[in-house]
């Protein structure tokens, strides 16, 4: 029986980490939990081993946005207080800027650029991060978006393609860019992946 208690303890212990408590969820079915529960409850789960790593791969695409942050400051406060190093894995730049100190743009299972978060997002160099960060909607009726993207291209061709990836859909796409693989150049402090920076 001491057994079982130590072990409730520790549950308790690990779960009041990510801002839950052993009475709260006990006995209860995952569709009887909230999303933010749910998904508090599987990093409670992940910790329950005391890991170094964690890979969280889209852990607030179904969130809400007052959940996201919510989760997003835990991540950082394990990182900060347990030394947890987090993968975080994402299509949202918002939530990557917030929580990474240094970022992997990928394409196509290419990383096309990588360095300090500040750096990538702040004043990104490969064509593909700039469009990336162009797409994201800005709250202000003013600024209209524009910019005309091409997707006639397959996501089979792109991967298929001799070269570079994003040659079809690149407005700075040079002929070399169509006919050999370009290797990752050290820039301004992060890698491209990308001739412009040969």
């Amino acid at each position: 029986m001491a057994d079982k208690a130590g072990a409730d303890r520790y549950i308790d212990q690990t779960l009041t980490e990510v801002g839950l408590s052993l009475a709260e969820v006990k006995g209860r079915y995952p569709n009887e939990l909230s999303g933010g529960q749910a998904q508090r409850v599987a990093i409670a789960r992940a910790l329950l081993t005391r890991p170094s790593l964690i890979v969280a791969d889209e852990p607030v695409s179904m969130l809400d946005a007052s959940l996201r942050m919510s989760i997003v400051n835990m991540f950082r406060k394990l990182k900060d207080e347990q030394h947890v190093t987090f993968l975080y894995v994402t299509h949202d730049l918002a939530t990557a800027f917030y929580s990474a100190d240094r970022i992997a743009v990928m394409l196509r299972g290419w990383i096309v650029e990588m360095g300090p978060v500040e750096q990538v997002l702040g004043s990104p160099k490969h064509p593909y991060t700039v469009s990336l960060k162009e797409s994201i909607p800005q709250a202000d009726p003013d600024k209209v978006w524009n910019t005309k993207t091409s997707l006639v291209e397959l996501e089979t061709d792109e991967y298929m393609r001799v070269g570079c990836r994003f040659a079809g859909r690149c407005p700075a796409a040079m002929d070399v860019c169509r006919q050999q693989v370009p290797p990752n150049f050290n820039h301004e402090g992060r890698m491209v992946k990308c001739f412009l920076y040969e």
